[in-house]
């Protein structure tokens, strides 16, 4: 049986009494990854539940949603892909499959994507075709910002001037945010630091950065590439290896050893996006 129709199939009487016995008064929107639930609430000022598919600690390249997750996903009115990630590569048609009236909007639309002929030789990257870390970047963040504004404004026709106040309150969060950064990683331009996962390929376009990845095609690396790693990092100095807090850091912490470079462990998926930036900056600022 098709995978698509057997999911349709097990989950058909849920799906019916979810339609017939709506649990909220507000809008359900999901989204994938928890960074845009930071982005909705900052935008919606309380007027639509969210439903975030990938929960803390999961992989958005290898999660599968709980029958829970896709009861809530019944009866959202609206998905807001954040764009690339695998888990929406997996699974977008099989959700809309599930909710076939439900509207799909890509928050990722206008943005400036960075493309894997794109990177230098050290960008090693597990994704091919387009990076998918595009709300690692405040530039993006405000395009993503307008896109999630747009659809809320045709979602909530009674509430624009409060979206409007919201929106602007965010645009100049945004504002001041990429100050900081910028203050504080100005005198940092063609700074280099390392990372298992390359998962701040835009935050290093924003500042002039070179980012350097261990991970290559989203494998573990091998003897080889490690020692080239190795040679790199003492080549150039690197002080700084960034790894995700979910990643394991055995191989992070054999290149820290034979390179001097000290871990930082920081979270792309955190929840509290605009304090995660910060702390990357920050990090950088005080290690390039």
């Amino acid at each position: 049986m098709n995978k698509i129709v057997l999911i349709v199939f097990l989950f058909l009487p849920i799906l019916s009494c979810s339609r017939v016995h709506p649990q909220a008064d507000k809008p359900v929107i999901s989204v994938s990854i928890l960074p845009q639930k930071y982005f909705l609430e900052k935008l919606s000022a309380g007027h639509v539940e969210i439903n975030v598919m990938i929960p803390p600690g999961a992989s958005p390249a290898t999660y599968e949603p709980t029958p829970s997750q896709l009861t809530r996903l019944s009866q959202s009115t609206l998905y807001m892909r954040i764009g690339y990630v695998g888990f929406e590569n997996s699974w977008m048609d099989k959700l809309m499959a599930i909710n076939p009236r439900m509207k799909i909007t890509d928050l990722s639309k206008g943005i400036e994507v960075i493309r894997e002929e794109e990177k230098t030789p050290h960008h090693g990257h597990d994704h091919i075709g387009i990076d998918p870390h595009v709300w690692m970047s405040v530039p993006n963040a405000r395009v993503i910002a307008v896109n999630v504004y747009n659809e809320l404004l045709l979602l909530l026709p009674g509430e624009q001037a409060l979206l409007k106040e919201r929106f602007e309150s965010f645009s100049s969060e945004l504002d001041s945010l990429h100050l900081a950064i910028s203050s504080l990683l100005n005198d940092k331009e063609n700074g280099s630091f390392m990372i298992y996962h390359p998962a701040l390929t835009y935050f290093a376009r924003d500042y002039n950065l070179i980012q350097m990845s261990l991970e290559i095609e989203g494998k573990t690396p091998s003897p080889a590439h490690l020692k080239r790693m190795t040679d790199l990092g003492l080549e150039n100095n690197i002080k700084t290896i960034f790894i995700q807090s979910q990643f394991d850091r055995t191989n992070a912490e054999i290149l820290a050893k034979e390179t001097g470079a000290g871990i930082i462990q920081f979270n792309p998926l955190d929840e509290e996006w605009k304090s995660q930036m910060l702390y990357i900056a920050e990090q950088l600022h005080s290690t390039l």
